[in-house]
């Protein structure tokens, strides 16, 4: 087993696993984060305050303290690089304690005590951090507030965050102090300058070995109020992010409005938007968003088309950004050190020291395997939930060239299946979604030898092909037909090589001598939700994900737990993720079992619930669910993460029964109701050539809708 403290084996890091508010207030809506006041310990999933600009995150304890160097993730970062590992304020004589914290789109409001003092401390997160202080007196006599500012900046790769031992081999310069202004600078390797200017009103800044260190005052008298400001700019010789506008209030507006009887599913659904918010930057397309909060605030391929694929429901501009960028990003030569074929869609592009100087895989970063055949997927999705956009015309090279990665380069030994086997042994080994090194293991715990045909991976590569057959059958009915064919071909292989009769489930994968890989596991969840399965292997598999070893009360186990491999608490050999969880629950409505999808969508809505700031993070334990006891957190997940705020909106898709005809015109809808929700609702939900108001109900047992108004769109009830 894992130490659970630490990355798995192939996730550890990441070039290891990966390679192996006072003014400008905004009307918001805000998530309160609970604070311990007792000095509990928390992981990270409980500890983090996680807050996203342009170009830079913040990432605390509660109470907006880094305490550093931190191998668990705080701080601040901009390029791949931690700029600040140590920040803290610290008043003289006694102890903040934390009444509340609010989580806001552009940073966060927190409220302290200190004696008879109360404040209110706003931090700002755009493409600099504002922190500020304001102060008031509610006693009798004057007050004055002390505190001890200690900075510091260790500059490390976001790559070695997590280690013990530094790799990198570049200089940091002596700590400049003038005045209120403290500069840190740092310069790679590869004379990539690096700098952090914090601004604060200090008597004097005291500089040598280790962090900086300032003291503030401010005299408060009784009734008053009085303000510090502390600023912290980063700067780079790397290129800068664009800088463009993130306005909450117009996020909010062109989104789709849900609403429920249920408390807990109206939280999670607000919850999940604004993280969604915070992880996307503005592009000229729409809205491209981020892995997660703090290992992957980066471009990355898989993740985001999976994000833009379950979030449709909620906003469609997501999947236009993200097809642009990938586009534009596709492999166009053979470049071994980067897995970079012609036609192959990046996994991820990184701006890091390691990379840079070749510690690792190059950027952009092509190892992943089902990256490719999701872009297809989303490109022909998206043509149907957008068709005033001629996504198909406009991105149809980058199509077929993927496509023809699927059929070339993809199929490493021509027997119709996408495998995947790094170039290079600083590639990433296991190149699908569960990319942890022990995440395909034998019935002796070996890895299987490669190149792995992973079972889910040929899900997409079918559901791409069918998906887009259907939307170029009008223009290109050559292309279609041939699509068609491929789709079907593939399909009858797949269901002969991947069933195992005996288990009435899907092989996790096939090894390099075409055995299967067969413990079971979560991935035909995937293929359900890809509609790649027939349908009584469907069924079959919809009525497996529900049984004890897999269900464990908050969601689907990545694996078994009568699997001698199984480890609850490992990052992908029992643990729950919630987006593989959604796709199960959306599979299995797929294929008729409404009640399977319903019990998973309300486990993962009490899952939500059983998280203080509704934020349900990258992954959790496996443990089987009892009563009083809430999910166990993995210490160093991702929070917030894309594909985990995402799966909120495929669930809503799931209790719709949405789906989209070829050229947008009709839209289908077959609800369910997850137990403990009588009522749900969606308003002004663009989709296809128009847009429509749905209402659904609890009649008896059934899930019936109320009421449907639809505006320049057809709508067919099942």
């Amino acid at each position: 087993m894992h130490d659970p403290k630490s990355p798995p084996d192939g996730a550890k890091w990441y070039w290891h696993a990966l390679a192996c508010a006072f003014a400008r207030p905004r009307r918001a809506t805000t998530a309160a984060l609970s604070v311990p006041q007792d000095g509990t310990p928390m992981t990270a999933a409980q500890l983090a305050l996680s807050l996203k600009g342009t170009g830079i995150v913040f990432v605390g304890s509660r109470g907006a303290d880094i305490k550093g160097p931190s191998r668990r993730g705080a701080g601040v970062y901009a390029w791949d690089t931690r700029h600040v590992s140590t920040y803290e304020v610290r008043p003289r004589g006694a102890a903040l304690r934390v009444r509340s914290a609010e989580l806001l789109p552009d940073g966060a409001l927190l409220r302290y005590s200190l004696g008879r003092l109360q404040i209110e401390r706003r931090i700002r997160v755009d493409n600099a951090i504002e922190d500020q202080w304001s102060i008031e007196n509610a006693g009798a006599n004057d007050i004055t507030f002390e505190a001890d500012v200690t900075v510091d900046a260790d500059f490390r790769d976001l790559f070695e965050v997590r280690q013990r031992k530094r790799t990198t081999k570049g200089r940091r310069e002596p700590v400049a102090a003038s005045g209120h202004r403290l500069r840190f600078e740092y310069t790679a390797v590869d004379g990539v300058k690096q700098a952090t200017d914090v601004l604060a009103p200090v008597d004097a800044w005291q500089t040598g070995d280790g962090a900086a260190r300032g003291r503030v005052a401010v005299r408060v008298s009784p009734g008053d109020r009085r303000s510090i400001e502390i600023d912290i700019r980063v700067r780079s010789t790397l290129p800068s992010p664009l800088v463009a506008d993130r306005d909450w209030d117009a996020w909010q507006k062109t989104s789709t409005k849900f609403a429920s009887d249920s408390p807990d599913l109206d939280a999670w659904i607000e919850r999940s938007s604004l993280d969604l918010f915070l992880l996307s930057d503005r592009t000229e397309d729409g809205f491209f968003p981020s892995g997660g909060i703090p290992w992957f605030v980066a471009p990355f391929g898989r993740d985001s088309v999976m994000t833009a694929l379950m979030t449709l429901p909620l906003r469609r501009d997501l999947a236009p950004a993200v097809l642009r960028l990938l586009a534009d990003r596709q492999g166009k030569h053979d470049v071994p050190e980067r897995d970079e074929e012609p036609g192959r869609i990046a996994h991820e592009i990184r701006q890091g020291e390691i990379v840079r100087t070749g510690g690792a895989f190059g950027s952009p970063y092509y190892g992943s395997v089902d990256a490719t055949p999701l872009f297809v997927w989303l490109a022909a999705e998206a043509a149907r939930w957008i068709p005033e956009r001629d996504l198909i015309g406009e991105f149809e090279p980058n199509i077929r060239a993927a496509l023809e990665w699927m059929e070339k380069r993809g199929d490493v030994d021509g027997d119709l299946f996408i495998e995947f086997e790094r170039k290079r042994p600083t590639g990433i080994e296991n190149q699908v979604w569960k990319d942890s090194g022990d995440s395909y293991l034998d019935a002796k715990g070996k890895r299987p030898r490669g190149p792995i045909a992973a079972v889910e991976v040929q899900a997409y590569a079918i559901a791409a092909m069918r998906s887009l057959a259907e939307v170029v059958a009008k223009r290109h009915a050559g292309w279609a037909i041939e699509l068609d064919y491929r789709a079907e071909t593939l399909h009858k292989k797949f269901e002969r090589a991947f069933w195992m009769e005996k288990r009435s489930f899907y092989a996790q994968a096939l090894d390099g001598r075409k055995r299967l890989v067969p413990d079971i596991v979560s991935n035909p969840g995937h293929v359900l939700w890809a509609g790649a399965a027939s349908a009584a292997h469907g069924r079959a598999t919809a009525a497996r994900l529900r049984e004890p070893d897999l269900a464990s009360g908050w969601g689907i186990r990545t694996r078994s737990s009568r699997s001698k491999h199984y480890d609850p608490v490992s990052y992908q050999n029992g643990s729950v993720w919630p987006h593989d969880t959604a796709f199960a629950a959306a599979g299995m409505a797929r294929y008729g079992d409404k009640a399977g999808a319903a019990r998973t969508i309300a486990e993962m809505i009490a899952a939500a619930a059983a998280f203080s700031d509704r934020r349900i993070p990258e992954l959790f334990g496996g443990q089987p669910k009892r009563p009083g006891v809430s999910p166990t957190p993995y210490p160093v997940a991702c929070v917030p993460q894309a594909w985990s705020a995402a799966a909120t909106f495929l669930c809503v898709r799931t209790m719709l029964g949405l789906s989209v005809g070829p050229d947008g015109t009709t839209v289908t809808l077959d609800p369910l109701l997850p137990d403990g929700v009588d009522r749900f609702e969606a308003s002004g939900l663009r989709v296809g050539t128009g847009t429509i108001d749905v209402r659904i109900a609890r009649k008896g047992t059934q899930a019936r809708l109320v009421s449907v108004q639809a505006s320049g769109v057809s709508v067919i009830v099942d």
